[in-house]
């Protein structure tokens, strides 16, 4: 009777039942029959899926060469043990050890800073592309900064990997009262070509360690700008779908050792600005309005952090849970506060071996996108 359910329901109802299973168990639906296997393929589950698909975690520890996919749950008991908000949905292995970049609709970004590679791989379809290095812009061979973002714009919905980089100057051309041109490169999936895009803004000095943080079809980096007054901190956005660079303002620093020190991230699906303050708390500033740089808010405020911590180390909110706990990472290292005790704990583990080393971690929701729609590709399976 099950078997002939599904058989005459509408493909529409099918997609909308299998797209609403957990990931495992959706993996499990293409070994049914033939059909669910093409199934599975079409736009129709794979957008599907991606809306309805919950970001967790992407995991990877210094002794071992797999990656956990760590989910998160809410309890709303006032006893509920952290060790149970977070449990493994599903851990794979890549045939290349780089760290993760960023991921973007299941698809994972991985730079390899000693060889260079790029890759772009899909664990749940088991496909990767290695991606052309960049082309050199001059016979520069050193780099002030090198930095990459890898998202997906808005009206298009194209994948695209953005490169911002300063090249060492002479040094008989090089003033240190003046901050160096920056440039920037754009590769757009499907296409096998780096593009050089036009800057068109005045020389800042970004921040190399954060990456692009993608919001609205936008990659943000941290940046300096020279102002009348010295330096100035900023938030640098690049419009994937106009390839147009613009900058935001960010919160005025409360206290010494504050000024650089802002990391970006996504926080409540808001544009988000984390530090340490002087005071050694941390503090979380919420762009309410994205754009608005009058609507910056200081949403989430905790207590009893390690001065010694302040202006030394980047860190940035993972979850907030329902009853106001918070896990965040420092640089790699998850750590969890209590908002019933109001203290921090670093000993945590998503696997169950406390200490480890987490070489590291990224915002992560799987998707059955194929990488196989990017025809000019060279897709390799795995």
């Amino acid at each position: 009777m099950g078997e002939d359910f599904f058989k005459y329901l509408p493909s529409k109802i099918v997609v909308e039942i299998l797209s609403r299973l957990p990931t495992r168990a959706a993996m499990a639906c293409k070994f049914v029959c033939k059909s669910w296997l093409s199934l599975l393929a079409t736009p129709e589950f794979v957008n599907s899926h991606i809306s309805r698909s919950v970001p967790g975690l992407l995991v990877k520890t210094h002794s071992t060469s797999s990656y956990d996919v760590i989910e998160f749950v809410d309890e709303l008991r006032l006893d509920f043990d952290k060790e149970h908000r977070w449990n493994v949905a599903f851990n794979f292995k890549l045939p290349f050890d780089e760290p993760t970049h960023s991921s973007v609709n299941g698809l994972i970004f991985l730079r390899d800073f000693g060889r260079g590679d790029l890759i772009l791989c899909n664990p749940i379809t088991r496909e990767y592309i290695k991606l052309p290095c960049p082309p050199k812009t001059t016979t520069a061979v050193d780099l002030e900064m090198d930095t990459f973002g890898f998202g997906v714009s808005r009206t298009s919905g194209q994948y695209k990997v953005v490169r911002v980089f300063v090249e060492a100057p002479r040094k008989e051309a090089y003033k240190h009262d003046h901050l160096l041109p920056f440039a920037c490169q754009v590769y757009t999936v499907g296409t096998g070509l780096w593009r050089n895009v036009p800057s068109g803004s005045p020389p800042l000095r970004f921040f190399d360690f954060h990456g692009g943080v993608l919001l609205n079809g936008n990659l943000h980096l941290m940046a300096l700008e020279m102002t009348t007054d010295g330096l100035v901190e900023r938030i640098c956005c690049f419009d994937l779908e106009t390839e147009l660079f613009s900058t935001f303002s960010v919160p005025p620093p409360c206290g010494i050792g504050e000024r650089y020190c802002k990391t970006p991230s996504v926080f409540r699906d808001c544009l988000c600005l984390s530090h340490i303050s002087s005071d050694g708390e941390i503090v979380i500033w919420l762009m309410k309005e994205y754009g608005d740089d009058n609507s910056w808010t200081r949403e989430v405020f905790v207590c009893e952090v390690d001065i010694g911590f302040v202006g030394e180390r980047h860190v940035w909110p993972i979850r907030v849970f329902e009853n106001g706990d918070i896990l965040m990472e420092e640089e790699d290292k998850p750590f969890y506060y209590s908002n019933k005790t109001k203290t921090f704990d670093n000993d945590i583990s998503f696997r169950g071996d406390r200490g480890s080393y987490y070489t590291s971690m990224t915002m992560y929701a799987s998707s059955f996108l194929t990488l196989k729609n990017f025809v000019t590709e060279n897709v390799s399976s795995f």
